[in-house]
């Protein structure tokens, strides 16, 4: 059984192994630790300001991450959505468990609006995000000054309120 639940320190070298497992998969530019810093800091990256991050795991293996970053100004940044190639899609639907879990959060802690960057040429990943209902617009269309994407990416932005 898969089980959701909140990052601990513990888990950091599987978070590492899994993220850059999911983006060198040989779809997209290689990404390396040092492009991504904040995975050598999850609690004060996302916790201290007020965001979250999520693991799920099956029998104690790391299968998927996700991360929500508060900018201030009640906006989010969807950041660390990755999935074990095996646990996505059916019969697991594990990506959408994880995003469930994320907007809940976003929700429940009053967030207007969520914003994201993922590469380009990760279709699969575009299509998820208009699915549940972000909008694809350009980096200067943003609400906010988004300096992270460390790809060719594109954004995408979700109005909760």
């Amino acid at each position: 059984m898969i089980e959701i639940k909140k990052y601990e320190d513990k888990y950091q070298d599987e978070v590492i192994r899994l993220v850059l497992s999911c983006q060198n998969d040989g779809t997209r530019p290689i990404v390396s630790i040092a492009d991504q810093p904040e995975l050598l800091n999850i609690n004060q990256e996302y916790f201290t300001n007020g965001g979250y991050f999520w693991i799920a795991s099956e029998n104690n293996k790391l299968v998927g991450t996700i991360g929500l970053m508060n900018y201030g100004n009640d906006i989010g940044i969807l950041k660390k959505f990755f999935v074990n190639e095996q646990y996505r899609g059916k019969p697991y639907n594990l990506g959408r468990k994880l995003f469930a879990e994320l907007l809940d959060f976003a929700y429940e802690h009053k967030f207007k609006e969520l914003v994201l960057d993922t590469p380009k040429n990760t279709e699969r990943a575009h299509k998820f995000y208009e699915k549940a209902g972000f909008n694809k617009v350009s980096q200067e269309d943003l609400s906010i000054k988004y300096d992270h994407p460390y790809t060719d990416s594109d954004f995408f932005q979700l109005k909760l309120s």
